[in-house]
């Protein structure tokens, strides 16, 4: 049977998991495939995070994964007092940390 003129079959579409994801999620699921895959790569290698904002400028190192909350603590940042992002997405302090990442701190609260 031969197609109908002017038919076109339907095009198959992919959806990426960071448009279906909850925020957050999709960038600790980036990251760890991120680690992977510098598997091959038998040199340790330092970890950095560099957290800016109005109020903040210092990075962290690291040469294993590390969670956001205990990096901020480690520069000495208040976690309760800021919301972290990357690429305008708020991330978990739960997240997991595994490559050079630059994150954006923004102060949410203040002591006085």
């Amino acid at each position: 049977m031969a197609p109908r003129e002017g038919f076109e079959p339907p095009r198959l579409t992919t959806v990426d998991f960071e448009s279906t994801a909850i925020p957050g999620y999709a960038i600790s699921a980036q990251l760890r495939l991120l680690r992977h895959s510098h598997k091959h790569d038998a040199h340790r290698r330092t970890m950095l995070i560099k957290f800016y904002g109005r109020d903040v400028d210092q990075t962290y190192q690291s040469d294993n994964a590390v969670r956001l909350r205990d990096a901020l603590l480690q520069c000495k940042i208040l976690p309760s007092t800021v919301i972290v992002s990357y690429q305008d997405q708020i991330i978990p302090l739960s997240t997991m940390l595994n490559e050079d990442i630059e994150l954006l701190v923004t102060t949410v609260s203040s002591g006085g």
